[in-house]
């Protein structure tokens, strides 16, 4: 004749309020050492075999947690700060730093030739500059005025984003 064995589950407690971890046994645990655990009642028993990927506290409450879902972003807040971010990467593709573009002011301006380190800008040289700034300038606001608009039109977040690479693509 086979003798039935039961099985115990334990919570195994940081504090008297806090467990930490699961055990099922064949044989129950020895008092001496009780402290440590807590025997699971029938309502978190029958949980836990209902829910085996449970975590201890969700078994300890017999209630499961929902999984986080992160807030969504209002899109208008969403597409302004898409706005400004294009704005700011439209104004660093600009390759021309400030102290050429003021160098190369200068010089056709009819002030003396501008020293920079180890060059002096020529008038040929300042007007390359100031060519290259004008073209470069010409360029980034020619996308930002292209899709700012289609970014503060888009309805949705993932429309802003497609948009957005679009755009910095293209720069």
């Amino acid at each position: 004749m086979a003798i039935l064995q039961e099985t115990y589950y334990y919570f195994v407690l940081k504090n008297e309020t806090t467990p930490y971890k699961i055990k099922v046994r064949n044989i129950p645990i020895n008092t001496t050492i009780m402290a440590m655990y807590r025997e699971m009642t029938t309502e978190q028993r029958e949980f836990y075999l209902a829910n085996p990927t449970a975590t201890v506290m969700e078994v300890w409450n017999c209630e499961l947690t929902p999984p986080y879902v992160p807030p969504t972003p209002n899109v208008q807040e969403y597409a302004a700060q898409k706005v400004k971010d294009l704005e700011a990467a439209c104004y660093a593709s600009v390759s021309v730093s400030d102290l050429e573009y003021a160098m190369a002011n200068a010089c056709l301006a009819g002030t003396a030739l501008v020293y920079t380190g180890n060059k002096y800008y020529t008038t040929n040289q300042a007007i390359s500059v100031m060519k290259r700034f004008m073209d470069e300038s010409s360029h980034a606001m020619s996308v930002r005025d292209t899709y700012k608009p289609q970014i503060e039109a888009a309805n949705n977040i993932a429309d802003i984003n497609t948009i957005f690479s679009t755009a910095l693509r293209e720069l």
